[in-house]
């Protein structure tokens, strides 16, 4: 459909479901976690009915359930804001721990999309900074294709 959430973890084993309740993060110093991007929840409660929320309908309860760990209720549908489709280009080094030191702040703005890992046992960071191109890849590797519904919000059942 040529949509895309506009951040992502760098872990792909895991479900909407879980990276809602769980406000499991992306990459990048202007974005949120990524239930920051949910519009609206479906969910299933404890006594079997079903109910809706957003932050305008049964917003406490919407709310509660971003980062309730399940605690609300299961998750059985998802609203989220999307953007049209993007590629982003990957730049990667490793530097010391003293120097990401030095220069985290400027390291951390240093891409749209920053992830940093730190090896203790040989005191490196792994430093990858990704930017959106307009570059294509010759050849795109598609993990787990997800169709959705047209607009700029996509909703489907978990």
């Amino acid at each position: 459909m040529g949509l895309a959430m506009s951040n992502l973890g760098s872990i792909s084993d895991q479900t909407l479901a879980g990276v809602i309740t769980t406000a499991t993060h992306g990459s990048g110093i202007n974005y949120g976690v990524i239930s920051t991007h949910v519009l609206a929840l479906g969910l299933l409660l404890a006594d079997g009915t079903t109910v809706r929320c957003s932050r305008t309908e049964n917003p406490d309860l919407f709310m509660a359930s971003l980062c309730g760990l399940g605690s609300t209720g299961l998750l059985i549908s998802v609203t989220l804001e999307v953007e049209p489709a993007f590629f982003l280009k990957e730049v990667s080094e490793t530097i010391g721990l003293d120097e990401t030191i030095e220069n985290l702040d400027e390291l951390a703005c240093s891409g749209e999309h920053v992830r940093m890992w730190w090896f203790p046992q040989t005191d490196k960071v792994r430093i990858n900074v990704s930017d959106r191109t307009r570059e294509v890849r010759s050849t795109r590797r598609i993990h787990h294709p997800i169709i959705l519904s047209t607009g700029l919000s996509a909703s489907f059942p978990i």
